[in-house]
């Protein structure tokens, strides 16, 4: 069956490579565990035929300390198997989650747009967690209660072939009937996945804007947004149970009604003289043995449904995406010259969606060394200008270059070494000071971080720091206000020391008096370089050498600062008035 549960999870044996010690070892256990728990009920049968014929009591002693050490034995096998399973499930697993985050790191933002933070995090921590929960389980109550089916029966054939026939016919339509069942509930389980990640999604953006929210009024509005796909996850997740639990009650009521017929029928034998005590005993025992494998089967591959549907899950989202810009098929080259590199634009279109264009025909040139402003009203194209330097986009018409190669055909990793970008939101990572400026990069000594902090300004703040550059920040650790953030982002970049710094209005969160304390650093940082400065505040451009004025994704004026902010007829100049 192409979209039943075993094809689907076959995906992941590659991630079982490098764990051959721990599969030899469960190859060995599993056996192993299901030998003791046959052993039970043959203990249990001699012991009460020996007993009702009067054997010495140091045969029933020894056949005592046999039964004892047997349920010794499935006690550490179980235990053992366990642990080698969960390990080898969480080893494997870790594995997937690595090359899952991996994978989405390398994605571009139109990634992003379609994939929520929320439902990202459903299916990278949620949906591996699943896994490992069922990988960890599939061995042993799979494979193994399988094969404990089928000696069981073996067992019950060599104690009396017609008690064994009670229970082939009932094993045998159990199993049947589950293979027909196999995959019926797994378009339920998705849906219900998909359910969950969706409300993931909506719970991550609306705490993420909530002042927002609060502001304008909108609280109530999301709360019934909210109880809406509550409710619709409780519609699938209710519909997604119903189909699963007719396993194991058809399941239970075959085995209650096979018991019962062995009961009948190891009664009417023994009443007849051709089943001893004993033997009846034994194999009510198996009879009741034979229930739980049968039920933990089907439990189990419920599990694996949702097991497959997770995979299926991951796989969409490892899957390459010929429309993602982050994802190409040729590989990209090049190599940056040394230097102050140059920029330019020439020609561009671009729109997040077909429809919707917001840059038209834009094209400016940027000199080595050179400084540019670029002011406009909200949605006017200003972000959208640097994200395409810095290769987070591509243009749909027109190039984008920087030192003289195109940015879409750079590798990022060469882009991105020469070329920093700061924006008005830091991410403040939970870590040390240390690494939130390295970026967990080992190779970048202490005191190339102090001379970066020293350069943001950020020495007196150090200082004061209980565990110096060791101190941990981020949320649940030390704050930091608006303004250390914001040069938190500089100290980045200076440790960095690139020859492109683009700024997407870097002081949009920050007070007047707090912006003035921040331009000595960014004076500093901007020095000998070149630089692309987004500004809400045009007053703030005071330190580039030439200003773009765009509106509505159109270019309406270029040219040197000092002349368009002297010129009274100069959009700039209007802009610096009204500001």
């Amino acid at each position: 069956m192409a979209g039943s549960p075993l094809r689907q999870l076959s995906v992941l044996i590659r991630y079982l490579r490098g764990e051959r010690p721990s599969v030899l070892l469960l190859a060995l256990l599993v056996p192993l565990g299901v030998g003791l728990q046959l052993v039970a009920p043959q203990m249990l049968r001699r012991f009460i035929d020996h007993t009702l014929t009067g054997s010495p009591a140091d045969l029933l002693l020894a056949v005592a300390a046999w039964y004892l050490t047997a349920a010794l034995g499935l006690l550490v096998t179980t235990v053992a198997s366990d642990a080698v399973a969960a390990r080898l499930a969480w080893r494997a697993t870790n594995r997937l989650r690595a090359d899952l985050v991996a994978h989405c790191l390398r994605r571009s933002s139109r990634f992003y747009q379609r994939h929520p933070p929320g439902e990202l995090l459903d299916r990278v921590d949620g949906d591996v967690t699943r896994l490992a929960a069922v990988m960890s389980a599939l061995v042993l109550e799979v494979l193994a209660q399988l094969l404990l089916v089928v000696a069981i029966l073996a067992a019950l054939f060599q104690l009396d072939w017609r008690l064994a026939l009670v229970f082939a016919p009932f094993a045998a339509g159990t199993l049947m009937l589950l293979r027909g069942l196999v995959g019926r509930a797994m378009p339920f389980v998705a849906a219900r996945q998909a359910s969950s990640a969706d409300l993931l999604g909506f719970v991550e953006e609306r705490l993420a804007g909530a002042q927002d929210l609060r502001a304008n009024g909108a609280a109530a509005h999301t709360l019934a947004d909210l109880e809406a796909r509550q409710d619709e996850l409780y519609r699938r997740a209710h519909r997604a149970a119903r189909v699963s639990v007719r396993w194991p009650a058809t399941v239970q009521g075959l085995s209650t009604v096979s018991v019962v017929l062995a009961l009948v029928v190891s009664v009417w034998l023994h009443g007849r003289g051709q089943l001893s005590t004993g033997t009846a005993f034994a194999c009510l025992s198996y009879a009741m043995l034979l229930r739980r494998p049968l039920l933990a089967v089907t439990t189990r591959f419920h599990d694996l449904e949702e097991a497959a549907v997770s995979v299926r899950r991951l796989t969409e989202l490892l899957r390459p995406d010929e429309d993602d810009e982050g994802e190409t098929a040729v590989p990209r080259t090049g190599r940056l010259p040394t230097g102050p590199l140059g920029a330019r634009l020439e020609g561009v279109f671009f729109g997040y969606e077909p429809d919707e264009p917001v840059l038209r025909d834009v094209s400016f040139r940027l000199r080595p060394g050179e400084r540019l402003g670029i002011v406009g009203r909200t949605g006017s194209g200003k972000s959208t200008v640097v994200r395409l330097l810095f290769g987070l986009q591509h243009a749909a018409r027109g190039t984008v270059s920087v030192g003289g190669q195109d940015v879409a055909g750079l590798d990022p990793r060469a882009l991105r070494s020469r070329v920093a970008l700061v924006t008005q939101e830091v991410q403040v990572l939970h870590a040390t000071l240390r690494d939130n400026l390295t970026f967990f990069d080992p190779s970048v000594d202490d005191h190339r971080v102090r001379a970066a902090l020293d350069e943001a300004g950020l020495t007196d703040w150090c200082r004061e720091l209980p565990d110096g550059l060791d101190t941990v920040l981020g949320a649940g650790a030390r704050g930091m206000s608006a303004g250390q953030e914001q040069l938190l982002a500089l100290a980045r970049v200076f440790l960095r020391d690139p020859a492109l710094v683009l700024m997407d209005e870097p002081t949009a969160r920050l007070d007047p008096h707090t912006e003035r304390l921040l331009m000595p650093a960014m004076e500093r940082l901007l020095e000998g370089r070149t630089a692309v400065v987004v500004q809400h505040r045009p007053h703030a451009l005071r330190n580039v050498h030439r200003i773009l004025v765009l509106d509505e994704g159109t270019v309406v004026e270029h040219g040197e600062q000092t002349a368009l902010a002297a010129d009274p007829t100069s959009r700039f100049h209007e802009l610096l008035r009204t500001a």
